[in-house]
């Protein structure tokens, strides 16, 4: 069953933020985690562990964990699954201008959805 409210209008309601405003800083928070998570190089170049809860605070840190917490308990998440996901919910046509967004777009994308390596 769907929820009456999206998960983007929730946000929106408890933060007393437009729905636009939230979908579009929800947008770049994964972005920007995702170019973190691949960038960083740290001490043991362990983003989580080292810099995320300074990045992002310990409310959203906090949180954050328990979500992957929850996530691993519940899913067998392995490389390469992504591919089935963004194929199976989302068409080449609106997923490649963020793989371009993401590596560039002078990078030769292939024509499969998001995996660990694009």
């Amino acid at each position: 069953m769907m929820n009456e409210r999206s998960f983007i209008d929730k946000v929106a309601a408890s933060s007393a933020q437009e729905p636009e405003v939230v979908d579009r800083v929800i947008e770049e928070f994964c972005l920007g985690l995702r170019r973190e998570l691949d960038e960083y190089k740290g001490i043991n170049g362990d983003y989580i562990g080292e810099q995320l809860h300074w990045d992002i605070g310990n409310r959203a840190f906090f949180h954050l964990l328990g979500f992957l917490d929850q996530f691993s308990k519940r899913y067998q998440w392995e490389p390469g699954i992504a591919y089935e996901y963004g194929a199976r919910l989302i068409s080449k046509d609106e997923w490649k201008p963020f793989s371009q967004e993401y590596f560039g777009s002078n990078t030769n994308i292939s024509d499969q959805p998001p995996t660990v390596d694009n």
